[in-house]
């Protein structure tokens, strides 16, 4: 079933070189397809993913991109005077829009970091920005309806769009990915999507190009199955997004399993010889909280964006001594995560790895075309490969 597998690419960057070896593992291993995303690390996943495929044969290979967000630089430069229409200020970190001519710069943006002639499928990226920036701000039931038409329209005009672009070969196919086609009905974040393939087919017939719906689902988020099912039975393909991270009772959740490091102890003692008062006091901080990780992504967190760039930019970790710092976070981050996994696998009373038994409960289902997993790492491709050979 390795067919199923796409090679996610949140988070993912062309300046590590970790990620770039596990793309090209990845590819050389029979994963053929790969999602991203333009505000993947704001675009830097789509650039790795150009370099990989450079010397590649390019139909091999299967590239979904997204747009919409507006992050990072570019939401600098809209800050400073750049002029997107349909904008939505969500929040001073993240602005958004679906406006056709925004999207189309965006699907040239993404090809020339892609170093490709055409992206297989193009996705809107949780086009609902626009509803959800309103239900924040609080609003009535019937200004509810007319923001909700009013995005309506913003979606069917972006599809006319997109059928020029699929039209002028810039795409094969578009869609859309969004958080919420997994909510229930009943949920003010729902967003409908029945009438879609009717938008498609108003502006292009039989022959139009809406091909995917892209969603989260996972063991403990199952709201969405009524949406891939309507998908799968009008012929579109359903990509899973999220199969290992999971929200419960307001927690996130890793449905990953991880080994214990077997020499702990002897790194620990290693980097606790290191004779940097300050390195030793940010390793005492990092030792007393190993216990009070809310879940598996939060060390990852903290580990790369606080750790290790104090370590090496404030503490002044002398070079000789990293490799041996980064020995012993690994270490350290599958202690952490281990103990988080085993209380799942407790509460949820199995005794087969975690990540497996995820991946095969959505493998199962008729339904589902594509499992998207997060692969920043050459352990996490051979832990879907040796999954799909047992």
């Amino acid at each position: 079933m390795l067919s199923k597998y796409s090679f996610g690419t949140y988070r993912v960057t062309y300046q590590n070189p970790l990620h770039k070896e596990a793309l090209k593992f990845a590819l050389d291993n029979g994963i053929k397809h790969i999602d991203t995303s333009s505000n993947y690390m704001y675009g830097e996943a789509e650039v790795l993913i150009g370099q990989v495929l450079e010397n590649r044969k390019r139909e091999d290979f299967v590239i979904v991109s997204k747009g919409g967000y507006i992050q990072g630089p570019l939401l600098k430069k809209v800050k400073e005077g750049l002029k997107v229409d349909d904008l939505v200020k969500y929040d001073e970190d993240c602005f958004h829009s679906i406006n056709p001519d925004f999207i189309s710069e965006q699907i040239e943006a993404s090809l020339k970091r892609l170093n490709t002639s055409y992206i297989d499928v193009y996705l809107l990226h949780n086009p609902e920005y626009y509803l959800l920036k309103e239900i924040k701000g609080g609003m009535t039931a019937e200004a509810m309806l007319e923001h909700y038409n009013t995005m309506q329209q913003r979606i069917k005009r972006v599809f006319a769009l997109l059928e020029l672009k699929a039209k002028e070969g810039k795409i094969k196919a578009y869609g859309i990915s969004s958080n919420s086609f997994a909510k229930k009905r009943s949920d003010m974040h729902f967003l409908e999507y029945k009438h879609l393939v009717g938008y498609a087919k108003e502006i292009m017939g039989d022959k139009h190009h809406f091909k995917v719906i892209q969603l989260p689902m996972n063991l403990f988020e199952r709201d969405g199955e009524e949406c891939a099912k309507w998908a799968h039975e009008n012929g579109l393909e359903v990509q899973v997004n999220r199969p290992l991270n999971a929200f419960k009772e307001n927690k996130m959740l890793r449905l990953a399993s991880y080994d214990e490091c077997i020499n702990y102890e002897l790194l620990l003692n290693q980097v606790k010889e290191i004779p940097n008062e300050h390195f030793q006091e940010a390793l005492k901080e990092l030792l007393a909280i190993e216990n009070e990780y809310r879940w598996a992504g939060d060390v990852d967190d903290i580990i790369e964006y606080e750790v290790i760039p104090y370590m090496v930019n404030k503490a002044g970790l002398d070079p000789i001594y990293f490799q041996l710092f980064d020995n012993f976070l690994d270490g350290y981050k599958n202690n952490v995560k281990s103990k988080i996994s085993k209380k799942v696998s407790e509460e949820i009373k199995i005794e087969e790895p975690l990540d497996f038994y995820a991946l095969k409960f959505l493998e199962e289902k008729e339904y589902i075309t594509r499992i998207l997993v997060g692969m920043r790492d050459v352990r996490y491709v051979q832990k879907v490969l040796a999954y799909n050979r047992s």
